[in-house]
């Protein structure tokens, strides 16, 4: 990674789909073994993934009610906050106390399908970010993309607008449509800045099929999430976009889409093949850029308007790597960019 992942944040684990009842999930997270998981009566929890005694994957193991257990000597933890519940090999009549021995927790929120992980020392700091929807709102599509290269390099992508009509060649986007110039206002917000509400792209199918008069607004927060919302005076629709550290150098990379209305639902399949097809082409170019990143020392050269995102990024990141939540203030003004797309 081009810098160290920013902690005091909530970053997305999972989908909630993903980790079921009684059942265990291993994660790579931060660099870190982590393990997702659901307690027999639902609720999700997440340790760090080594039992402290001989450091085997506790995910390995199996839930017993409110417990996790070691599958190499059974030793068995809380759920809740990782204290050591029982040493089957003790004796019966052995006074040491294994509740002082803990295996990591990491706090864990679940909201619209979704598991937050907080990354960080301590209890968290703040809540786990609203996404702006009814908590009945659920993914309808999701797609998940395991790629290589620095960490900010892929959140820069998040931000960029010049990779779009490039990058994504699709019938129903932009292909073989004439580039246009554009000019967006932008304003900062509490964890980054958004690109305020505005009539979308007329030269993408994607948007005259929700029909109406669509609105959108796209924003980036701190450390690693888009969300574009579009409504129209009837329908609403989520693109969510998230990314979390994941080994190092790798980058997972989570798309979600969200929507209200039945015509999008008799599409999933066409819709689920099309955000598929979408994200592996980010994941496919960072994986080349990181063919050089990895091999020769470069700094960036960013021209024009449409990189001002990605700056903004960075400074929104040193910005809290210097102060955190407590003092962080937020370096940004609004402004207009204009670029051809």
């Amino acid at each position: 990674m081009t810098g160290a992942a920013l902690q005091g944040l909530w970053y997305l684990a999972g989908l909630s789909r993903e980790v079921k009842p009684g059942a265990m999930v291993r994660r790579i997270l931060f660099g870190e073994p982590v393990v997702l998981g659901r307690t027999g009566a639902g609720a999700p929890f997440a340790l760090r993934d080594v039992c402290p005694h001989r450091a085997a994957p506790l995910s390995a193991g199996r839930v017993s009610g409110e417990a996790v257990t070691c599958p190499y000597h059974a030793w068995s933890f809380s759920a809740a906050d990782g204290r050591c519940l029982s040493v089957p090999a003790l004796p019966s009549d052995d006074a040491r106390d294994p509740s002082t021995i803990r295996v990591a927790r990491y706090a864990l929120a679940e909201a619209n399908g979704l598991l937050w992980i907080w990354y960080g020392a301590g209890e968290p700091l703040f809540a786990a970010p609203d996404i702006g929807l009814p908590p009945s709102f659920r993914p309808k599509t999701a797609t998940v993309v395991e790629t290589s290269g620095p960490f900010d390099e892929a959140v820069v992508g998040l931000v960029d607008p010049a990779h779009t009509p490039v990058v994504h060649k699709q019938w129903w986007w932009r292909e073989g449509r004439p580039r246009a110039d554009k000019t967006k206002a932008f304003a900062p917000t509490a964890l980054g800045f958004k690109m305020t509400a505005h009539a979308p792209s007329s030269n993408s199918l994607i948007y005259k099929a929700i029909g109406g008069a669509p609105v959108t607004e796209i924003e980036f927060r701190l450390p690693a999430l888009r969300l574009e919302h579009i409504s129209t005076a009837t329908r609403r629709v989520l693109a969510l976009t998230a990314m979390t550290p994941g080994e190092a150098g790798t980058t997972r990379i989570v798309h979600l889409n969200y929507w209200d209305f039945a015509l999008f639902d008799a599409l999933l399949p066409f819709a689920q093949g099309m955000a598929d097809s979408f994200l592996k082409q980010d994941g496919d170019i960072l994986r080349l850029q990181n063919e050089n990143l990895s091999r020769t020392r470069h700094r960036a050269l960013y021209l024009g308007d449409a990189d001002e995102p990605a700056k903004w990024y960075f400074a929104l990141n040193k910005a809290w790597s210097e102060k955190g939540e407590a003092e962080f203030v937020n370096p940004l003004a609004p402004a207009t960019l204009r670029w051809r797309t």
